[in-house]
């Protein structure tokens, strides 16, 4: 039988994992938008994080 702290921690480390995956999906997808534009220059963070507000803003 699985301890109720293993099930608990098992648990915690799946919805972690989720995030994890959710916000490396979003960057990437972002990161391929701002490329996809004809810019050929570098992609500073900073912009990676204003097109993701745009983008909240947007849907809001």
């Amino acid at each position: 039988m699985v301890s109720h702290m293993n099930m608990v921690s098992r648990k915690n480390t799946m919805v972690i994992n989720f995030a994890q995956s959710r916000v490396s999906i979003s960057f990437s997808w972002t990161v391929s938008e701002i490329q996809n534009t004809g810019n050929s220059r570098p992609i500073s963070p900073w912009e990676v994080v204003q097109a993701r507000f745009r983008e909240k803003m947007r849907r809001s």
